[in-house]
């Protein structure tokens, strides 16, 4: 059976652009470490599989697709040229078959090594802007970015792990996946926002493939959206720290193996704000519930007539005649009805950091 070497640029990960990069920039050494590959292989046909809607580079027999985190997977890449869903066989003794051909993958990364420059093309993230730094082997992931000041470092994009500022000189370029990228989080981030976001991207890009990744990062994302807005439940915190491993030992792919470290690693070093948003329904960033996404009922201003805990359809309301009502934040649905029934003005859309509110039933003007 003949082989089919496909150069894959379209390895997704919204943290780095090392691969348009290499082929804007380097593209006569990644053509020549591909080459040298289909050598080595034994591979008579060299294919180029670019994400759709990019430039191709003249090069021949180049094929687009829609970019996934999956597409430097052999199987994967047929499934996605035969168009179908781009998923996995991580299976040592299989061979993926495109048209009578055996498939082997190389992205243009590693392409470029094989031209014999150790060389580490890093993407560093840093205020808005994605700037591409060659590394040689061996360096020190603080020589390519400056994150004296920040708040916090994401290494390795999706695949990665977050580490405080202090700790990026512990790492060293490589042809490992945590040295691909590094993304600067500065001192005003809210980090419960950050990992929100980075857990609906990694929801986004699973290929849905194995249960444990695709209903795991479901389950993670909406977790963690209800963080931001007053909506988590005190367990939340702990279920996630038991989901997390699950998925990360039991999922299908490289992908499902290691997104869960992103959100282990943070929730590890910024503990205090991820129990503040639970707990205290507060953000030490100062960035959530700024939308008013909760409602409170002020106990000075309460009179305990019950019409708020009526005009609730999920009752979300505690209370009884003559005892300052409570909302709960985990069944309320900020619908506001319980604000138009209010004739004291006691309910409102609060924002930042909470007030001193009962915690059980208190007689009205005891509090």
């Amino acid at each position: 059976m003949e082989k089919l070497l496909v150069c894959s640029a379209a390895v997704y990960d919204p943290y780095s652009i090392s691969s348009a990069y290499l082929l804007d920039n380097c593209l006569d050494k990644v053509k020549a470490g591909i080459e040298k590959y289909a050598g080595m292989i034994g591979a008579k046909n060299i294919m180029y599989l670019l994400p759709e809607g990019s430039d191709d580079h003249g090069l021949d027999n180049v094929r687009f697709c829609a970019p996934s985190p999956v597409m430097d997977n052999p199987y994967a890449i047929v499934q996605s040229l035969q168009g179908n869903l781009p998923r996995p066989m991580i299976q040592d003794d299989f061979k993926a078959v495109y048209e009578d051909q055996e498939v082997f993958v190389i992205t243009p990364e590693v392409a470029y090594t094989l031209t014999g420059d150790s060389v580490k093309f890093v993407t560093v993230n840093k205020g808005g802007r994605a700037e591409v730094k060659p590394l040689a082997f061996g360096t020190k992931l603080s020589e390519a970015c400056d994150a004296a000041g920040a708040k916090a470092v994401l290494i390795g994009g999706l695949k990665g792990q977050f580490i405080l500022p202090d700790k990026l000189g512990d790492f060293v370029a490589g042809s490992d996946i945590l040295s691909s990228s590094i993304t600067v989080f500065g001192p005003e981030t809210c980090m419960v926002v950050a990992v929100s976001q980075l857990m609906n991207q990694t929801w986004e890009n699973s290929c849905g493939k194995c249960v444990l990744c695709r209903d795991g990062t479901y389950q993670v994302k909406t977790i963690m959206e209800d963080m931001p807005v007053g909506k988590s439940k005190a367990g939340d915190i702990d279920l996630l720290k038991d989901i997390a491993p699950l998925i990360r030992d039991g999922a299908y792919c490289p992908y499902g193996q290691n997104w869960p470290n992103t959100l282990l690693t943070a929730m590890d070093l910024f503990a205090a704000e991820f129990e503040a948003h639970t707990k205290k329904k507060s953000c030490p960033a100062g960035v959530c519930f700024q939308a008013g996404a909760i409602y409170i009922i002020l106990p000075d201003k309460c009179t305990g007539c019950m019409d708020c805990e009526d005009a609730c359809d999920y009752t979300a309301i505690m209370g009884k005649k003559g005892f300052i009502h409570m909302i709960d934040q985990d069944m309320c649905e900020h619908c506001g009805e319980c604000v138009s029934s209010c004739d004291e003005e006691a309910i409102v859309k609060w924002e930042g950091k909470l007030p001193k509110l009962p915690k059980k039933l208190t007689r009205v003007g005891k509090f």
